[in-house]
């Protein structure tokens, strides 16, 4: 699902700027920004091309058309739905997710951190972090797989926070064996 943050747009949005042309394919559509006061300063927000509400995302739809999640027929969190909560589909999502936000991108299944090198632009020790946080969870959903595991939701979180034990041990160790994740 193509979307934009606008998160993405930091530069502009400080430079007081109030719109922006977004160019894909043979496509373009201007998008508009809006500051709003909140109770701790100023959060920028997309004003929706259709309803005209404020949101931090806008989905592109079947139309080519970038709008809110409102407006669009498209569901971002048809993904999770109807999975068991901590079986593998459930964490499959969670690796998307996770992959998109630390920059990882695009991978294939089984998640392998060796077809992942470290881009120039990124600080070494959370890269290699973000490797470890995702072969640690490709191991609980190969577990789920094989074993027909549920995880604890819990665990998941810290897992995905980098708060859990099991991302001390090596990427290599993560990678070939199945760890008792806890």
């Amino acid at each position: 699902m193509i979307f934009v943050d606008i998160k993405q747009f930091k530069n502009l949005t400080d430079a007081g700027r109030t719109k922006a042309v977004l160019k894909w394919d043979e496509h373009q559509q201007t998008v508009y920004f809006s500051k709003v006061r909140v109770g701790y300063g100023y959060k920028n927000f997309f004003i929706c091309p259709c309803c005209g509400e404020y949101k931090t995302k806008l989905y592109l739809d079947k139309n080519n058309i970038f709008k809110c999640v409102k407006c669009c027929s498209i569901k971002p969190y048809n993904g999770i739905q109807n999975t068991t909560k901590g079986g593998y589909k459930y964490i499959s999502y969670k690796m998307e997710r996770f992959a998109e936000k630390s920059g990882i991108g695009q991978f294939e299944y089984p998640f392998d951190y060796e077809q992942h090198p470290k881009p120039k632009n990124k600080h070494r020790d959370r890269w290699e972090r973000n490797l470890a946080i995702m072969q640690a969870l490709e191991n609980m959903r190969s577990q789920s797989i094989f074993f027909d595991r549920i995880w604890n939701s819990k665990i998941i979180q810290k897992v995905e926070q980098g708060k859990n034990k099991c991302l001390s041990y090596p990427l290599l160790f993560l990678k070939n064996y199945f760890i008792d994740i806890k």
